[in-house]
C-alpha cells in the first residue's frame, strides 16, 4: 500500500494454495484471488480438484479460476494431464461465470485451439510472453493481455507486442516471486506486489502514456476483467 498498490489478485498454482489465497484475502482489504491448478502440478490433478475449487468460488473474493493453461516450456507434467486440468478448469470457469488467469509457455497454438473449442474467452493471458499473433488472437477473442518483470529486460520483441495491444486491454503484474524488475535484478531475490510500480513506469513509456495514466488505465482493466465492484 506505501508503494501505491490500492489492490491485487493472486493466483493459486493447487487447491492448498487456493485455500491460502482465501484465508488471505480474508485478512486483507483490496486483495483478491484465482483458485486453480496450475501446469506444472497437473500429473497430480485428480477430478475430486474441481469440486474443491467450485466449493471456494462461494468467496466472494474469488475473481477467477487460475492460474491454468499449459507449459510445453518446462514439461514438468506431461501435455495429456495439462490439457485434462486445463479442460477441467475452464468448464468449471463457464459454469461459475468467471474469468480465466491463462498460463502460456510454447503452447500458445495448443491453448488457442482448446478455448476456440470451449468458446470461453474471458479472462487475460498472464505474464505474456507469446508473439504478436497469439495477443491480436487473444484481443479479438475479448482477453486482456498482462506484462510482468520480464517486460523490462529488453527484448524488443516483447516490447513490440505490448506497443500493439489496445491500452483497454492491457494489465501489469509481478509474477511473484519470479521475474524481478531489471533495476532490482541483484538487490533483491524475491519479487513482491510493491515493484509492480517498476514494470507500470516501463510499459507507460513503452505505449506513450504517463505512469499515472496508465496506472488509471490498468486498475480500470483489472477490475473489468476480475468484475470487481459490481453488483
Amino acid at each position: 500500500r506505501r508503494a501505491g498498490v490500492k489492490e491485487m489478485l493472486t493466483a493459486s498454482v493447487n487447491v492448498p494454495d487456493s485455500i491460502e489465497a482465501v484465508a488471505l484475502c480474508r485478512r486483507f482489504e483490496g486483495v483478491y484471488c484465482a483458485v486453480g491448478i496450475h501446469a506444472h502440478e497437473a500429473d497430480r490433478f485428480r477430478s475430486m480438484d474441481i469440486q474443491a475449487l467450485k466449493d471456494l468460488c462461494i468467496e466472494p473474493q474469488v475473481k477467477a479460476i487460475g492460474e491454468t493453461g499449459l507449459d510445453y516450456f518446462r514439461s514438468f507434467s506431461s501435455k495429456a494431464n495439462q490439457e485434462t486440468a486445463f479442460r477441467a478448469q475452464i468448464e468449471l470457469a463457464k459454469m461459475m461465470n468467471l474469468p480465466l488467469v491463462i498460463h502460456i509457455r510454447d503452447a500458445g497454438y495448443r491453448v488457442k485451439a482448446i478455448l476456440e473449442e470451449y468458446g470461453h474467452f474471458s479472462g487475460v493471458l498472464h505474464c505474456f510472453s507469446g508473439d504478436r499473433k497469439l495477443a491480436e488472437w487473444a484481443v479479438e477473442r475479448g482477453f486482456y493481455i498482462s506484462f510482468s518483470g520480464s517486460l523490462t529486460y529488453g527484448e524488443q520483441r516483447l516490447a513490440d507486442v505490448a506497443k500493439a495491444v489496445p491500452c483497454d486491454r492491457l494489465m501489469i503484474e509481478t509474477d511473484a516471486p519470479s521475474l524481478v524488475p531489471a533495476s532490482e535484478r541483484g538487490k533483491m531475490t524475491r519479487n513482491e506486489p510493491a515493484l509492480v510500480r517498476l514494470t507500470l513506469v516501463h510499459l507507460a513509456g513503452l505505449v506513450g502514456l504517463t505512469p499515472v495514466q496508465l496506472a488509471a488505465q490498468t486498475r480500470e482493466n483489472a477490475r473489468r476483467c476480475f468484475r470487481i465492484g459490481e453488483k
